[in-house]
């Protein structure tokens, strides 16, 4: 790309398209297509007038500090950009080296990791301000010149820096489909990206695995609901797993409790435990819900769009969907009683509604990844747990 292609209105509508990109996961393709060589890193592709994120663009945004880091980032990859703010960067590790700082300069050479090779060959460092002052005034709190600049421009091409900077069709991601409903086989696949559970979302999404709990369907049907409402329809397979895995002949199981502390708080709970019940009768408390969430998006290879989301991130998260799946009858909250735990199962009505039409052919068949991919995360999440516990021991 030129530089004038980075002024004025073009320059407006492409740093907000990559903002779109970066938080919703797809952005309109038009004006990113100046960005060839960036996009030839893998961290988008296009499916027609739609730009969609890979994976390796959430993998990015984590090795940065903030999130709005990610902007800078992005756009340091693009050839001129990165040859003016590595010319500006080598010029600050001179000058701290001239003015024998050796504690920042230190801290400014492990902070560089991967990006000391491109360091040591650039040509003519300078700390005159370079020909992008509006690329820069729209990314970046200050120019790329001025001292409070250096520690975002150090960060944001040091977390790049192993990406490739040249245009290579290896690095492509292959296309998605875009996302069918009533198809959570093809839905539910590796390179997916998923965002962050949300009452509602403004944006709609076409290849992206949307977080809205309402507003993708009008159909006051749970089955219905759940499939078009991803994070609904991972918590219902979640209790459709543990019906399933208790109807076994083997023993075993998984169950989803509230500490009884909690239990006041069972429409909407901070934090809902996982218990794994292993073949040959041993009881591991695992952990959180969040977590498993995490282990069976890794087993589908599905990406959560966040900035270093955690298990406590989904958690906090979770209860939103927590509250929507009770309301929806798709979950129901039982007491317990004696020995039983307050806990979670599915709502009879939509068990039932699993094994007919709808439910029968799209949740129960063609969701049947999913459910397999919950059951291999429990048991090996019980596995490690119990591998752990005697390694300590």
């Amino acid at each position: 790309m030129t530089l004038s292609a980075l002024q004025g209105r073009t320059l407006t509508r492409l740093v907000e398209d990559v903002r779109i990109l970066l938080a919703q996961g797809e952005a309109p393709s038009p004006s990113l297509r100046a960005l060839d060589a960036v996009r030839a890193t893998g961290l988008w592709s296009e499916r027609g007038e739609v730009a969609v994120a890979s994976p390796a663009i959430v993998a990015l945004i984590d090795r940065l500090p903030n999130p709005g880091e990610a902007l800078p980032a992005v756009l340091s990859l693009v050839p001129e950009v990165r040859e003016a703010w590595l010319r500006v960067v080598r010029a600050r590790f001179a000058e701290m080296g001239e003015r024998g700082d050796i504690a920042a300069l230190t801290e400014a050479i492990t902070n560089a990791g991967a990006l000391a090779s491109e360091l040591v060959s650039v040509q003519g460092p300078s700390l005159a301000a370079t020909a992008l002052g509006e690329l820069e005034r729209a990314v970046l709190a200050t120019p790329a010149h001025e001292a409070a600049a250096f520690p975002v421009l150090l960060r944001a091409l040091a977390a790049t820096a192993a990406l490739p900077t040249v245009p290579t069709t290896a690095a492509l991601p292959t296309g998605l489909p875009e996302v069918a409903f009533d198809d959570p086989q093809a839905t539910w696949r590796p390179g997916r990206l998923l965002r962050l559970p949300a009452p509602t979302e403004a944006a709609t999404t076409t290849v992206v695995l949307s977080g809205a709990l309402d507003g993708k369907s009008g159909d006051a049907d749970a089955m219905h609901w759940a499939l078009h409402h991803p994070w609904a329809f991972l918590l219902a397979q979640m209790t459709f797993t543990k019906e399933a895995w208790e109807a076994e002949r083997v023993s075993g199981g998984i169950a989803f409790e509230l500490e009884p502390a909690h239990a006041s708080l069972f429409q909407s709970p901070p934090r809902v435990e996982v218990v794994v019940t292993l073949p040959s009768g041993e009881e591991i408390r695992c952990g959180s819900l969040g977590e498993l969430c995490q282990r069976t998006l890794a087993q589908l290879g599905v990406t959560v769009l966040g900035h270093r989301v955690t298990a406590s991130t989904l958690d906090d998260k979770l209860a939103l969907v927590i509250e929507a799946v009770q309301r929806r009858d798709v979950w129901r909250f039982e007491h317990g009683s004696g020995a039983r735990r307050p806990a979670y199962t599915i709502h009879p009505s939509f068990s039932d509604a699993c094994y007919r039409a709808l439910g029968s052919r799209a949740f129960y068949r063609l969701g049947s990844p999913v459910t397999a991919a919950i059951r291999r995360a429990s048991e090996g999440w019980a596995r490690e747990r119990i591998a752990r516990a005697g390694g300590n021991a």
